[in-house]
């Protein structure tokens, strides 16, 4: 065989198993997103926003303990795909210092292939999960409850409408999860334990809440 159909056999091998991994990860995202539609192309970028706005967040890496911003919101962050999970660590005048968890979440737009880990996929499917290639960061709002509060009632209701707010904005995730867990790189259990986190962290809001005194009567 004369060396350039040599060569041109070889490259077609080599590109046989990522076309194969192409196509594994569209029926997989099919049926992992049912309905949903896919989401636009990352750009490497987030929106930061705030309730009430104009709050002052510091974002940290958790995985090497740096700094990746300090902003005023709204914001524009710059996050590069990864695997690390972003803390903003936010503080606003009559508010409670609020943390949330920014999370990087298998990218579901149609431009981005997740190996799967089946035959020639899963050394592939390995690297990638590795490298967090084929996920990304999302808007977030950072919700932080009044100081005081009004009343137990007002607390009481603020709390409990975040909570299910937490819940909503899971569900998708987690279903699709448990539609095809090799899709979505995390697994229902950790994705449910990452609520259950986010839970815990709103009721340790609401154990340090306080009421405003009564007014005095006249």
């Amino acid at each position: 065989m004369p060396s350039r159909h040599r060569s041109t056999a070889r490259a077609a091998l080599l590109l046989a198993p990522l076309a194969l991994a192409g196509c594994g990860s569209a029926l997989s995202d099919a049926t992992a997103l049912g309905s949903d539609p896919r989401p636009a192309p990352y750009t490497g970028t987030i929106a930061l926003t705030s309730e009430p706005p104009g709050a002052r967040c510091v974002l940290t890496n958790t995985a090497s303990g740096n700094q990746v911003a300090a902003v005023t919101t709204p914001a524009t962050i710059t996050l590069p795909r990864g695997t690390a999970i972003i803390e903003a660590t936010c503080t606003a005048s009559g508010s409670m210092p609020t943390t949330a968890s920014i999370r990087p979440v298998r990218d579901f737009a149609s431009n981005v292939f997740h190996p799967q880990p089946v035959g020639t996929g899963i050394a592939q499917n390995a690297a990638v999960v590795a490298s967090g290639a084929t996920r990304r960061y999302s808007d977030t709002v950072v919700h932080l409850p009044p100081q005081p509060f009004a009343s137990a009632a007002v607390r009481d209701a603020w709390f409990a409408e975040r909570a299910e707010q937490t819940r909503q904005a899971a569900a998708p995730a987690i279903a699709r999860a448990q539609r095809v867990p090799g899709a979505t790189i995390d697994t229902p259990e950790t994705l449910n334990r990452y609520l259950q986190e986010d839970l815990a962290r709103l009721d340790a809001q609401k154990a340090q809440a306080t009421i405003a005194p009564p007014l005095a009567s006249r």
